[in-house]
């Protein structure tokens, strides 16, 4: 049987009140393996983590709905916080803007918006976004407050080519509704034929929204088959292709492992790591680049038979526990299958824990993006802490940079030399990277670039060889 994923449902809903068992049953019976349950309200989430109990293909969101913003007693960021520590909890939202309606200020609803991307970045947990109506408004908020470091998924898209586009290249999913296989839907359908299967989720957003032939009546996650149905047939692909890639992108991108790979509780993820004479940090998934040569975009997240999959980001106590005497280590590398800046706070907090502990060699391997990403020169902070830097310079050029990275943030190749530029004057040893074997580096070009330009060694890495 085809397994599909419902990426968005209300099953708290007063809807499914009196046949929730039925409504499940029916669902496994179509092939739906996982749905994720979505709040609207924080005093939703203990009752519907109550309901969904201990079933192993049930998740849910945390989050404020956008109608919801004016009536929320409390939506500061540490409210949502408070509720993210559940293992069922894979992602933040719904949240974002809807101006069609408009139940709440468009002011309140922004600085809710603004406070569930930065628990998502606090988290490293994916963000369900809500747009209505507000593409605009949307871009601005999720650019200024870096939604891109996080990731997640437009819900139920609707809205045009550009911000289609918009979306893939901040690293965001597409998600599509019951509403695709609408008639009246043309626009939407020729936006969707545009677009690459591996970026894109099906759901139902039930009760609402149910796809032809339901349209009109209650919608249920069962019917997220049709909206693949209608899918396939849209992009000219298999049923078995959309299911198969449309579920892994689920799988990935809420991090949930499917039923031949056991379940990782909290404390068995690997937060340190042992790769020659080196002790390994891993701090997060979260990344500004969206490297067409990394393999965690593929779902590969093991590096030297380590499982890297992070559920969430840890604190710095956590990371020290995993970390434990590090004296027998010849240095200590903050790496991971993300970028570890992004945690930068937690970072610092951890490298000075471990030079307060005893002399101790430092590196950080680093897409040198943390000034743009922060807005300022991070680097005087690492003077004491950190004794090296590896940064990817990755390319000769902005055109092949921007190719081969697939930046969210603009100026992101200029902002790498930058980076490097700045740190010489607080960090003792600096070296940039390229990889030999993708397609348009010009490896001795970079060579020249790190030597003579920003003043730093060179080191060649090699495509495919990871840790």
């Amino acid at each position: 049987m085809l397994r599909f994923a419902d990426s968005h449902a209300h099953l708290d809903f007063p809807d499914f009140r009196d046949d929730l068992p039925e409504v499940l049953h029916r669902a496994r019976a179509a092939g739906v393996a996982w749905i994720n349950a979505i709040t609207t309200r924080l005093s939703e989430v203990e009752p519907l983590l109550a309901l969904i109990g201990a079933d192993p293909d049930l998740y849910a969101s945390v989050g404020i709905h956008p109608h919801h913003a004016a009536e929320a007693p409390e939506f500061s960021v540490e409210a949502i916080l408070a509720h993210c520590h559940h293992p069922k909890v894979v992602a933040i939202g719904e949240t974002g803007f809807d101006l069609h309606y408009e139940f709440s200020p468009r002011a309140q609803q922004e600085i809710v918006f603004r406070n569930h991307i930065r628990a998502a970045r606090e988290m490293g947990l994916p963000l369900v976004v809500h747009t209505r109506e507000a593409e605009e408004e949307t871009r601005r908020v999720m650019e200024e407050e870096r939604a891109a470091t996080c990731g997640g998924v437009i819900h139920c898209f609707t809205g045009s080519a550009r911000m289609a586009r918009w979306a893939l290249d901040q690293g965001f999913h597409l998600s599509f509704s019951g509403i695709l296989t609408f008639k009246a839907a043309r626009e939407l359908q020729e936006v969707a034929r545009t677009l690459p299967l591996d970026r894109l989720l099906i759901e139902t957003d039930a009760p609402y929204l149910a796809p032809i032939p339901h349209r009109g009546k209650r919608n249920e996650p069962a019917y997220v088959v049709r909206v693949a149905e209608f899918l396939a047939q849209l992009l000219d692909r298999p049923l078995e292709e959309v299911a198969r890639v449309t579920t892994g992108n689920y799988l990935r991108l809420f991090r949930i492992r499917q039923e031949d790979r056991p379940a990782s509780a909290a404390e068995d993820e690997k937060l340190a790591y042992v790769i020659g004479n080196a002790l390994y940090v891993n701090l997060t998934k979260a990344c500004t680049l969206h490297c067409a040569f990394c393999p965690k975009w593929e779902g590969q997240t093991v590096v030297k038979g380590h499982d890297l999959t992070l559920r969430r980001h840890p604190d710095a106590r956590r990371v020290l526990e995993a970390l434990g005497d590090v004296s027998g280590y010849q240095e200590v590398v903050f790496c991971g299958f993300g970028e570890p800046t992004l945690r930068l706070e937690t970072l610092l907090e951890v490298a000075a824990e471990i030079k307060r502990r005893g002399p101790k060699r430092i590196r950080i391997n680093t897409d040198g993006l943390a000034n743009r990403v922060f807005g300022t020169d991070v680097t005087p902070r690492f003077a004491g802490l950190i004794d090296a830097l590896s940064v990817s310079l990755n390319a000769q050029d902005e055109a092949t940079y921007t190719r081969i990275c697939r930046p969210a943030l603009s100026g992101s190749y200029e902002a790498v030399k930058g980076f490097i530029r700045a740190a010489r004057a607080h960090v003792p040893e600096i070296t940039a990277t390229a990889i030999q074997g993708v397609e348009g580096v010009d490896i001795a070009a970079c060579r020249r670039i790190a030597e003579e330009e920003l003043g730093v060694r060179f080191r060649v890495r090699y495509l495919d060889a990871l840790g």
